[in-house]
């Protein structure tokens, strides 16, 4: 299993060569694919701060094709746990609400920004 960050869906709805490539590869895996509903709330503030008034439209079609994990119990406390031992290098609050709901699930994580993430203890990080 696997979760993609946003930067992964900004560059796949751009049409992005490696970010497809990427897609195709984990399809070809068999690979259940998800994204996390905070992903969704960075990719839905793109789109309603965007001057294309189809964007939101756009992105709910787009973003509708993904599993989505929450923020549940174990992604809470996974947070609070990372929170804590990272806290000379902190991440920011978006990106380890990611890495802990994706460490909580057991998911690596396709992102771009791998340095950024290869921080976080458990995390399994894969860049495109």
């Amino acid at each position: 299993m696997v979760c993609v960050d946003t930067n992964f869906l900004i560059d796949l709805a751009k049409k992005d060569k490696a970010a497809r490539a990427k897609m195709d590869e984990m399809l070809r895996n068999n690979e259940s694919v998800y994204t996390t509903t905070i992903s969704l709330a960075e990719y839905f503030a793109g789109a309603y701060r965007s001057k294309d008034k189809a964007a939101i439209e756009h992105a709910r079609r787009f973003l509708g094709s993904f599993a989505r994990i929450i923020l549940d119990d174990r992604s809470a406390m996974q947070y609070g746990e990372l929170y804590n031992s990272l806290r000379s290098s902190t991440i920011g609050d978006r990106d380890l609400f990611i890495a802990s709901i994706a460490v909580a699930n057991g998911q690596t994580l396709i992102t771009r920004n791998v340095k950024h993430f290869e921080r976080v203890p458990g995390l399994k990080v894969e860049s495109w």
